[in-house]
């Protein structure tokens, strides 16, 4: 990316967007951007170029919006500047992710002068509804893996080995992961990095940034599902990834992602988007997998179409997540496995030591070990006799 510099820039020096200005930092101006109206400071324009198409897209019209109303009701005085303002933006969400500060000069003109992360609005939340979609920072905190059968101990163990971190606005690691449905934040910190971890277990990852598919519930959860599978328009999830997969290819960024679940879903929508939208090829970027609640066959050819590389496939035999509502096994002997094993995924006896969907899939032989382990010893034999039917 090339910025310019006319010798000593300050980051608090202001001056118009203009096309020229948005073709030298790579931002997209909106379809409603009038010439002369906006004025930014350097350091506004920096945090703005940073950003993602989809999170450009959103801020800008925010600051359309405070060019044209600076007296909004919906901003509110700085507390440390009284003749500064804080606008919280709006969309998509009631509240979204970031704050755009700015002020008004003495002939009325509107200055831009910070965009940032609105700290009341990442992170964990009490009621998980709030949480935001965002790309988060995940670091490594304990060696603990997820490699093979583990006890209920070891499994908490590997669930305390990760760490959310602060929210970034760009993808700075080798590793990526999006998580599935009905996931908070710090639940799906841990679990996307247990699958990172058995996706690329050559490669040591120390840590990883999680895309952040935040939970409405089991209801609204699905009805995006099917957003996704059936709507032309895809969700502002997949259109938010969609951007994230774009900016890191223009970077030249090599990133290995996971999808699970329900992330597969918003991968595939994403990739389509992409090609609708931005077009070009994916070439820097690989994906694995897991337990997908897309359709295998269908998100490896976009994938593949796309120049992203899908390096592997984990999905239980006894899981009617990729079995059903991927719609990659609908065989009778599938249906009847999904079945009797739902109750380990969404019942009274779901935890992810004897879920046949929330941890990576090992392998048969590893499921079949976990579910002694854990006392589940009828599913155990059950396993065992598919075992001896499909390896003679």
């Amino acid at each position: 990316m090339s910025w310019r510099h006319a010798g000593k820039v300050q980051a608090y020096n202001h001056y118009g967007l203009d096309q020229q200005v948005a073709r030298e930092y790579n931002i997209r101006l909106p379809s409603q951007f009038m010439v002369n109206r906006w004025q930014l400071t350097h350091q506004a324009l920096i945090m703005l170029a940073s950003l993602n198409d989809y999170d450009q897209q959103q801020v800008m019209k925010e600051i359309d919006y405070v060019t044209r109303y600076p007296s909004t009701t919906y901003s509110t005085k700085h507390s440390l500047n009284p003749f500064h303002r804080l606008y919280r933006s709006r969309y998509p969400f009631r509240s979204y992710h970031y704050l755009v500060e700015y002020k008004t000069t003495g002939s009325g003109q509107v200055v831009i002068n910070d965009i940032y992360f609105d700290r009341s609005l990442y992170g964990a939340k009490q009621h998980y509804a709030a949480e935001r979609t965002m790309l988060y920072s995940v670091r490594r905190t304990s060696q603990h893996n997820y490699d093979g059968a583990k006890g209920r101990g070891d499994i908490e163990a590997i669930q305390g080995a990760w760490q959310l971190d602060e929210p970034v606005s760009q993808i700075n690691t080798e590793h990526a992961a999006v998580n599935g449905m009905q996931n908070e934040v710090e639940r799906a910190a841990w679990l996307m990095g247990a699958h990172a971890q058995a996706a690329y277990s050559a490669d040591g990852i120390k840590g990883y940034t999680l895309f952040h598919n935040p939970s409405d519930g089991w209801k609204l959860d699905l009805t995006e599902c099917l957003f996704d599978k059936l709507s032309r328009t895809k969700s502002h999830n997949a259109q938010h990834l969609a951007a994230v997969l774009a900016q890191a290819q223009q970077r030249g960024k090599a990133i290995k992602w996971v999808a699970h679940s329900q992330g597969a879903i918003i991968f595939n929508a994403a990739l389509v988007h992409y090609r609708a939208n931005y077009g070009g090829r994916l070439t820097s970027q690989q994906l694995a997998i897991h337990g997908s609640g897309a359709n295998v066959t269908k998100l490896t050819q976009i994938a593949t179409s796309l120049g992203i590389k899908v390096v592997a496939v984990r999905n239980n035999p006894f899981d009617l997540v990729p079995n059903l509502a991927g719609g990659n096994d609908l065989s009778p002997s599938s249906l009847c496995r999904s079945i009797k094993f739902c109750g380990l995924v969404f019942g009274k006896d779901s935890e992810p030591g004897v879920s046949p969907h929330t941890l990576p899939y090992l392998g048969i032989e590893t499921y079949k070990e976990q579910l002694r382990m854990f006392g589940q010893h009828k599913r155990a034999v059950q396993v065992q006799h598919y075992i001896n039917k499909h390896t003679g």
